[in-house]
Formats: structure tokens, sequence, C-alpha cells
């Protein structure tokens, strides 16, 4: 291998190319082939320098008459197949190649490359289940399989012999490229629309030819270049170099001192472990760039046609159909929060989740369609701290399969090779990313519930309310305690029903949704006696939210909204007979019973709606002493709360 390296620094030296004396490529067993400093190197060093004579893409493929198949194959097959294409035919007839000494240094098609489109194993295959890499792995394969198919019949049209370019050659030209190019930008004019291509001409010299690529597609502009020498180094997230694009060469230069010994890092970006292990075949412990992947589903046809006019960017341009990949998303690991500093925690989200979130929530409440300018802002500092511990649990329920599946999946007890190895590095990496995000999001939650159960005589002032999630016995303790005959008509009038005044007896029959949506209609009935009254903050908070109902006594009770509790007709009916069996046991007109506003119609738009969108189930002490259990619990939100401040008085 020194001999071969030898003579690529002999080859780039001989051509125009350059890398410090300073710094050798050295090889062993934990680290590979990579460049180490013989000498201090100072920063602002250059490391080494390409020239553009020395790269191989597709584009050497355009100008190069000895394959004239791919040199006239741009319109049959896509740019990054004829880049792996013209590879090949390189590798195949290497001994008369131009790139021969590059060629000689890099990974042989039989060695054992570990990115998962050569996890032909399903012992390897198995440690990926669940994954998000197992997912794109497939994708790409299939894709792979179709440009190698679409390569090789163009080749066999044009009279070739194609049984050398087999399977695995293929995938040996795709793994080279993923693993060790560059982008095209280190290529790209500055100035000019002429992109320079090169091949060697009968005295042996490079030739450059002008391409006027101005007429090109941008997917065209966007390809892997292979650069000799510069693919040697490691990459390490931490490592600080400078990649510097010059006319006609590309530089690598140090910007931090490199001690004498010491292993000289490149940096290929901030890349998660699924990149790495897709393109480059290998994982790092502990990656701090590494996320998990959320995609969206479509939203409703309706909300699509709101989001087009002010996102156009998650629909595809040709068919204008909605771009599933645009609606994916990168989650990195959260960090446990602390002290209840919850902004943090959102502001490591990616804010066109929240975002596009946000419309899909307002949606389901069938809340009119509002664009938000500065997302993050209206989360944290604004209005739009309501919604919150809902996408909270949007986000937490989206990845919660995903999180069940790599938990579920079963495999041998530890990996058994370096594919193997890899693996299990991305999966531990996506199982802790996962459970770092359920466990903050859901945190984030609870925090919303009290600390401890609270003294039930005790009604927080306006500067102490904050906003939580209630279950029924608490909700209507609050009642009672800011309008206690209303309270006693509430009990007694559902005894006509209920044929029970314990609310534990009627929660254990089954009534807890219809008493809570029931509640709710009473607290908006109600509250304008107390203004000043918790209830009525919350019932106007409610209120800013969902709008309220139109009260027409002789309106037309059909095409009530389909909501949570009283969603079909037959339970419209049966909630309003409980109010009409309400009235016959409470005599007195003054009771809110007897109140115009009762009608199916109300029922649904008001408490029904609320509880649809505002409830969820929730562990919860319903006693001090009490075990937890699993109850149904409504985010109740006063005026006066702040923002982002959950932090746990009883309402």
């Amino acid at each position: 291998m020194s001999a071969q390296f030898d003579g690529l620094l002999q080859w780039l030296c001989e051509n125009g190319g350059y890398l410090h004396p300073n710094v050798q490529v050295a090889a062993d067993e934990d680290n590979g082939v990579h460049w180490r400093a013989t000498a201090n190197i100072q920063p602002d060093t250059t490391l080494s320098v390409v020239p553009h004579s020395l790269a191989l893409s597709y584009l050497n493929a355009l100008v190069d008459d000895a394959h004239p198949a791919l040199k006239s194959a741009k319109k049959k097959l896509c740019v990054e197949n004829i880049g792996f294409f013209y590879l090949m035919t390189q590798y195949l007839a290497r001994e008369k190649s131009f790139w021969k000494p590059y060629l000689d240094t890099l990974p042989q098609p039989d060695t054992g490359f570990t990115t998962p489109l050569w996890f032909d194993d399903p012992d390897d295959t198995a440690w990926l289940d669940g994954t998000d890499v197992y997912h794109s792995s497939l994708g790409r394969r299939k894709v792979y399989e179709r440009y190698w198919h679409e390569g090789v019949a163009l080749l066999s049209q044009a009279g070739i012999d194609t049984e050398p370019y087999t399977w695995d050659l293929f995938r040996w030209a795709i793994t080279i490229f993923t693993s060790r190019s560059f982008s095209s930008r280190a290529i790209a004019p500055q100035d000019s629309k002429y992109w320079a291509a090169y091949k060697t001409n009968s005295d042996g010299r490079r030739q450059a030819f002008l391409l006027d690529m101005s007429h090109s597609p941008a997917e065209d502009l966007d390809f892997p270049v292979l650069f000799p020498m510069q693919d040697v180094p490691n990459h390490h997230h931490n490592a600080h170099v400078d990649w510097v694009f010059d006319p006609g060469r590309f530089s690598i230069n140090a910007s931090d001192n490199v001690e004498a010994g010491g292993q000289i890092w490149n940096n290929y970006g901030a890349k998660g472990n699924d990149e790495l292990l897709l393109g480059y075949g290998f994982c790092i412990a502990d990656n701090p760039n590494d996320s998990v992947m959320l995609t969206l589903k479509p939203p409703s046809a309706a909300l699509q046609r709101d989001l087009r006019a002010y996102h156009p960017g998650y629909f595809r341009e040709d068919t204008g159909d909605w771009n599933g990949e645009k609606a994916t998303f990168k989650i990195h690991q959260l960090p446990e929060p602390s002290d209840g500093q919850w902004v943090g925690m959102w502001s490591l989200l990616p804010e066109p989740l929240l975002e596009l979130m946000l419309y899909i929530l307002r949606f389901e409440r069938d809340v009119p369609f509002k664009f938000i300018e500065h997302p993050l802002q209206f989360f944290l500092h604004g209005d739009g701290k309501r919604y919150l511990p809902h996408i909270a649990r949007m986000i937490v329920q989206s990845l919660m399969p995903k999180l069940q599946k790599l938990q579920n999946a079963s495999f041998p007890a530890e990996p058994s090779s370096a594919r193997q190895r890899y693996a299990a590095i991305y999966r531990d990496s996506q199982l802790s990313i996962l459970q770092s995000i359920t466990v903050a999001l859901r945190a984030f939650t609870r925090s919303f519930r009290y600390v401890t159960p609270q003294a039930s005589s005790y009604i927080p002032g306006k500067a102490e309310r904050k906003c939580v999630f209630a279950f029924l016995e608490e909700a209507i303790t609050n009642f009672y305690l800011e309008f206690e005959d209303d309270f006693q008509e509430l009990i007694l009038g559902l005894e006509a029903s209920t044929n029970s005044i314990e609310l534990d007896v009627m929660i254990a029959a089954g009534w807890e949704e219809d008493l809570w949506v029931l509640l709710l209609c009473a607290m908006l009935i109600v509250h304008e006696k107390d203004k000043e009254s918790l209830t009525g903050s919350v019932v106007r908070s409610f209120a800013s939210e969902y709008g309220v109902p139109r009260f027409s006594p002789t309106s037309d009770e059909n095409g009530a909204p389909t909501i949570l509790g009283v969603d079909h007709e037959e339970e419209r009916n049966d909630l309003m007979q409980v109010v009409e069996k309400a009235r016959e046991r409470r005599a007195n007109k003054k009771s809110f019973w007897h109140d115009g506003r009762w009608s199916e119609r109300f029922i649904a738009q008001w408490g029904g709606r609320i509880l649809r969108c505002e409830s969820t189930m929730m562990m919860v002490k319903v006693e001090e002493d009490a075990d937890e259990e699993a109850r149904l619990v409504v985010y109740l939100q006063p005026e006066e709360a702040p923002h982002l401040q959950p932090i746990l008085h009883p309402i």
C-alpha cells in the first residue's frame, strides 16, 4: 500500500498537485488509510492542492472519445449513473487509465464494504430492522438496481461486452462515489456558464474542453466528484479545516495546529449516523449530529390548498402533489429539561415541523387558517403557547411506532461483524434519541399537572393562574368553589339521568365524557356571573380559540359538526335528553339548565368541540396516596397564563 501511495503522490505532483511535506499517508488497523503529521503543522497551512484536471466525474465521460456510448448517454442515463459507469470503465481498463495511480489506491471490489448496499446477509439486515436507514437503503437499492439495468442495456445496445459490468462492480463504483466524493461545487465555474471537462490528448497531456451547461436542469449540475488524495483523511465532526475552491484547483487548509504524530482530520460536515452509514459505511458513537426522521402524512386536501399559497416547496413541481420528502424532518437528541426550562427544548425542534403541526392542529379544530410568519416566536412568546402541549403529544404519537419497533426487534445479543457493529452503533443511537424525545416531551406535557394534589378549598389568584391538564373531579371542584349554587344545580340536574349525586359513581358508570361536555357548557352559561373568576378566564380563553356558538332558538339542528363525545346524532340527542330531564327535575327557571342556549348544536359546537380538541388520556394521581391511573384530562388555559411557564398550580 505504501508503494501505491508513493505512486499516487508522484502522479499528483507531476500533474500540478501538492501535498505538504509534513503530511504523510499512513495506515493502521484502527484508522485505515489516513493522513498523519510528521512534524508540527501551523494553522492556515495548505495541506494539499488538487487541480481540476485530476478530478473524476461524469463530465469526463462527456468528452472521452474512448467511450462513445457514455459520451452520448446523457439523454438516456442520469448524470449520477453516467459517473458510476464511467468509473467502472476506468477500473476495467485501469492499466491504460489516466487515473491508474489513483485506482490502485482505492479499496478493491472484493473489499468487505460496510454500507447497507452490501448487507446481503439477513443477519446483517436484522440489525437495521425498524430504523430509518433500513427503509432508505431498500429505496436506494431499488433505484441503483434500475440504474444498473439501464446502463448495462445501453452498453449492450452499443455492442459492448457487458459481462464484466457486474452488479458487484457497480456497487463498488457507487460506494467509491458515496464514500469518497465531493460536491460538484468544488469544480463549478465562478463567473461563467462553461464547465471545464478534461481528457488526455494524443501527446499525453490533459486538455480542457468547455461545456455550456447553462441550459442544463439544476439536477444535472449537482453531481459527485472524486479528487485523488483529497479523499484520504478521515472524518471528525470537530475537525477544523478549510476547503478552498479556487479557479482550476481544490485545496484543503488546516485551521488548527496539528502536533507531530497526530492524525490530520477532514470534516465532511454535520452528518448524522444515518448519512455516514448509508454513504460511508461507518458510524460514530455519541454523534452530536445524529437524528431521527419524522415524515408527516399528507394533510387534508382543504389544508393543502391553504398551504400551497405560503409554502409551495411542500409540493412537487411537476404534479403539484404533496411531497413527503419535503415534509420529512430531522429531530436530534433532546436533553432532559431542568427546573422547567422548556424554551431551550422547543428551540431544538425543527421550526418548520412545529409550524406544519400547528396548521394541522388548527385545521382539526375547525379554526380558520392563519399564516404564522415567525412560528417559534409565536409559540414561545405569543398566543401559540396553547398549542404546545398538543404538539408535544403529536410528536410523541408520531414517533412511538418507530420506538416500539426498535424496542421489540429480535437480533443476536452481540454484533459479529464490522457491518453489524456499525449498524448496532446506529441502532443504539436511534433508540437513545427516540427515548430522549419521548421523555422530554412527556415531561413537558406532564408539567401541566400538579406537583401534589392540592387542598380543595384553594383558588389561585390571577397572578398564580397557570395552564393545566385537569381531570373531571378537579374541574368540578373549582366550579363548586366559584359557583356553589350552580354546582348544586349541575349535580342535582344530572341525578335525573345518572341516578346518583356521587361523582365517582357517575364516572364508574361511564358518564365521564358526557359530564365533561355538559360541565364545559355550564361554564360558558354561568361564567359572566363572576367575570373575575378562574372559570370566566378559562371560558374566555376557549372563546378566543373556538368562538362562541351562535344562539338561535329556531335554528335547524341538522348539520351539527362531528365532535368526539357527541359525534353521532343519537349521542347528541342523548345529551339533550339529559338537559331536558335536568330541566324537569330543577323547576327553578333561573337554573342554568333552563338557559335558552341549550341545544344539540350548542352542546356539539362548544362542549363537544372543546373535549375533542383539548383532551387526552394521562396517568394521574386522583388521590395523594393512591397509585396513578389513566384518566381523561382537559387542557385548561386561563387568559392570564404566562408564556411557556406551565409550572403547576391548581385550577
